[in-house]
C-alpha cells in the first residue's frame, strides 16, 4: 500500500448505502457504536422524557453514519 493512497475502514457502499467494516479499526467502531446503545438504555426512561431517548438514539446513529461516511470508500458508479 501507498504512503499516498487513504486507508478506508469500511467497504464501497452498496444495498442502501451500507458500508462493511474492513479493517479493525472500521470493526471497533461498530463496537462502539452498539456498546453505547446498549449502555444508554438503562438512563434513559421513555416516560419521563421520550424525545430525549429518541434524541440521543439517533444521535448516537449520526453519528455512525459520518464515521461510515468519512472513512469509507468513495461511492463510484461502476
Amino acid at each position: 500500500m501507498d504512503d499516498d493512497e487513504p486507508r478506508y475502514w469500511y467497504g464501497a457502499p452498496y444495498a442502501w448505502g451500507y458500508r462493511p467494516a474492513i479493517t479493525w479499526e472500521g470493526w471497533a467502531s461498530d463496537v462502539a457504536i452498539c456498546l453505547a446503545l446498549i449502555a444508554m438504555g438503562p438512563y434513559v426512561r421513555q416516560d419521563a422524557h421520550p424525545f430525549k431517548s429518541l434524541g440521543l438514539f439517533f444521535g448516537v446513529l449520526a453519528l455512525a453514519m459520518v464515521v461510515r461516511r468519512w472513512k469509507g470508500e468513495p461511492y463510484s458508479r461502476d
